[in-house]
């Protein structure tokens, strides 16, 4: 596994080897559930995603943490 690095919606997403993942420097929680080969993040409950790439994403475009107003 690699280290993913993405610029999505002006954040950076960081994923190091499918065990750690950061939005802008942030730690991120989440959980890999093993009979639904599915991902999940307590920033968006009862949700879940096929790659952790598309819940770093959504994380980025639904949470009022991490949206940004454009002018």
């Amino acid at each position: 596994m690699a280290t993913i690095t993405e610029t999505f919606d002006g954040c950076e997403i960081v994923i190091e080897n499918d065990t750690k993942l950061t939005i802008n420097g942030k730690h991120i929680s989440y959980e890999y559930n093993l009979s639904t080969d599915k991902w999940m993040s307590r920033y968006l409950p009862y949700t879940d995603y096929g790659s952790l790439i598309d819940l770093a994403r959504s994380i980025v475009r639904d949470t009022v943490e991490f949206t940004h107003v454009n002018p």
